[in-house]
């Protein structure tokens, strides 16, 4: 049997950060349709917002699709709108801490791209 999808709902989920996600009340619904990637993207946000800097990246890093991890933490920064001189500098801080989320997947993928050439 296999080993069920871990969620959002296994965390504690409160109903301000169910509101937050989306992710609605019902697991059974949300669980439809539901991808490896979207489940830990869920859960990327979730500690992202909860300020578990360090408990987030563990989920980002596993996000396979580099794309997709990458526009999530876009978005998790709140996109490209910067306010304030602060909020500017979060972000500086938010994009070196999470940078080797990304470096390990690049590299993965380097590897992936150079042995399918001939």
């Amino acid at each position: 049997m296999p080993k069920p999808k871990e969620t959002v709902y296994d965390h504690n989920l409160t109903d301000k950060e169910r509101e937050l996600l989306g992710v609605g009340d019902n697991r059974e619904d949300y669980l439809k349709g539901l991808s490896e990637d979207s489940a830990l993207a869920d859960l990327f946000r979730l500690y992202f917002h909860r300020g578990d800097w360090a408990k987030a990246k563990e989920y980002l890093k596993r996000i396979k699709d580099e794309n997709y991890k990458r526009d999530i933490f876009v978005l998790a920064l709140g996109g490209c709108l910067i306010y304030s001189k602060e909020q500017a500098e979060w972000r500086r801080k938010a994009s070196e801490y999470f940078r080797d989320a990304f470096e390990d997947g690049s590299s993965e993928q380097k590897k992936k791209r150079s042995r399918k050439k001939p």
